[in-house]
């Protein structure tokens, strides 16, 4: 074995070692659009780039309302960088106010790697005949809670729905904060508790709010109980007679009968995307994850027994 044969080997088992590198046949496929982008009347094409992969590509369009595939092609020797151009559904032309919004996802196959985009089409607003494209997932009217235990699992038969609660220590003086969670599935903004002496103040507040987000309320509700004893019911509607105000400072020696440790309760309706602008995805909810599973255990301890 020659020396420049050990080198090679050496240099090899080096770089394989080394943290954050990684070969391409190791890597996630990733393919990125660069939107949001308006259509002119009558354009027939867009394109999006495959980020990392080179070699043989078959990619597909799914029309999300219909579930039906509508264009399929395949290109041989792609290289990673490179733009594919994709035809516009023709019936996007027929948007209008009763069908506002279609979504679109683009599938990729490569190397036996897959991954998707969802776009949507949406009329702009506004601003005459245009279309605009963007990347991300809409859930409409969707329900938010703050983080925290579920009520089916620590009171079985009282719900099937994910609705959570989170328990409160009031005598922490300052502020507490939260995650809030939008349909079990991502991290929206933040739920906030201030207590100054004797009183305490709930707020929420959506990521980029004001700076583009797109996070929409639809409804409000939040209430605290002293105990599990008292939840019979989580839906809002019949839970009015224990409505707070968010925002509105309540005295916990007499709003709250002077318990100092309770269940707060948030629960309200959203609409809102997945890329909460459209460069920024939000944070997957993974409720399973180990730090999330110990923090709902502290929490559940700081119960009334």
């Amino acid at each position: 074995m020659t020396r420049l044969t050990r080198f090679l080997i050496l240099l090899t088992a080096a770089v394989l070692l080394l943290p954050g590198i990684a070969l391409a046949e190791d890597r996630p496929l990733a393919v990125s659009f660069s939107g949001p982008v308006t259509l002119s009347p009558g354009q027939q094409a867009q394109a999006v780039t495959v980020a990392n992969i080179s070699g043989d590509v078959v990619y597909s369009i799914t029309d999300m309302q219909k579930k039906t595939v509508v264009y399929t092609e395949q290109r041989a020797g792609v290289q990673a960088g490179e733009r594919l151009t994709w035809p516009v559904p023709a019936d996007i032309a027929g948007l209008d106010a009763a069908h506002p919004v279609k979504q679109i996802r683009l599938s990729f196959v490569l190397n036996g790697k897959a991954c998707a985009l969802d776009l949507y089409f949406s009329l702009e607003k506004g601003k005459g005949p245009g279309i605009v494209i963007e990347q991300g997932a809409w859930y409409h009217n969707n329900t938010a809670c703050v983080f925290g235990p579920a009520f089916r699992d620590v009171k079985p038969g009282l719900t099937d729905k994910w609705y959570t609660f989170a328990p409160v220590d009031l005598t922490v003086q300052g502020r507490q904060e939260f995650e809030y969670i939008a349909s079990s599935l991502y991290v929206i903004g933040t739920v906030c508790v201030d207590v100054n002496g004797d009183s305490v103040t709930v707020t929420y507040r959506n990521f980029y709010d004001g700076k583009g987000g797109r996070t929409e309320t639809k409804e409000e509700f939040f209430t605290f109980f002293p105990d599990l004893d008292a939840v019979s019911q989580v839906e809002p509607e019949m839970l009015q007679d224990r409505a707070r105000a968010f925002g509105v400072p309540l005295s916990i020696e007499n709003d709250l009968n002077g318990d100092a440790r309770v269940l707060l309760y948030v629960r309200n309706r959203v609409t809102y995307c997945n890329y909460v602008t459209p460069t920024r995805q939000l944070t997957r909810y993974w409720p399973n994850l180990p730090e999330r599973k110990a923090l709902r255990e502290e929490m559940l301890r700081l119960m009334d027994p």
